[in-house]
């Protein structure tokens, strides 16, 4: 079948349509791939900004935890009395009254000025989140009928008084007594360098 010019003509306008249709049926394809794609994109950025969101929650509750704690401990440390101005005179006011209470034969010590931490305490340093950690070294020596003795003050020691008590080092040695006095007289002597520690608040 051969097709003319008239044939043509009468097919063009059937052409044109099936072209417009063409068109519009991929118009319609292009335009539904797009917003696919574009609502794939938003609901990832809205997942996105959900995990963001849930992290920043997260972070702050971890946060609010943790501040929680840091009150908590501060709020510990000032009813130990661990923060402000040392009570010396109460400290020796406890040691005497220990000293009494177990009957301890000889008891001798003296304090250093208070003086900020050094690395050997703290290696951080003595400045600590608005708070300067100050020490006082106390030379402490003691005559006892026996070791306990010397554990049994220094554990009573830390409870009563309102510092941390750090001992340094303790070192003990037999007296040398006659066998007669044995039964009334000390028996050993101990000495230790003890850091009485308190938090001075910052200005």
């Amino acid at each position: 079948m051969k097709l003319d010019a008239k044939d043509f003509k009468r097919l063009q306008w059937g052409i044109a349509f099936l072209v417009i249709m063409i068109l519009i049926g991929g118009g319609s394809v292009w335009t539904a791939r797009q917003w696919h794609q574009d609502s794939e994109r938003a609901a990832q950025q809205a997942a996105a900004a959900r995990r963001d969101i849930q992290g920043k929650l997260a972070r702050a509750s971890q946060e609010e935890q943790e501040l929680r704690d840091k009150i908590g401990r501060f709020q510990a440390l000032k009813a130990r009395g661990y923060i402000g101005p040392e009570q010396r005179l109460d400290w020796i006011e406890t040691i005497a009254r220990i000293k009494t209470a177990r009957r301890i034969l000889k008891l001798d010590y003296d304090f250093a000025p208070q003086r900020p931490v050094d690395a050997t305490i703290l290696p951080g340093g003595a400045l600590v989140g608005g708070f300067t950690v100050m020490a006082s070294q106390m030379h402490l020596q003691l005559q006892l009928l026996h070791e306990n003795e010397l554990l049994a003050f220094l554990a009573e020691l830390r409870d009563a008084v309102q510092a941390l008590v750090q001992v340094r080092s303790c070192t003990m040695e037999r007296l040398m007594l006659d066998n007669t006095d044995r039964g009334s007289k000390a028996q050993l002597q101990a000495e230790c360098p003890l850091e009485w520690i308190t938090l001075k608040e910052g200005k």
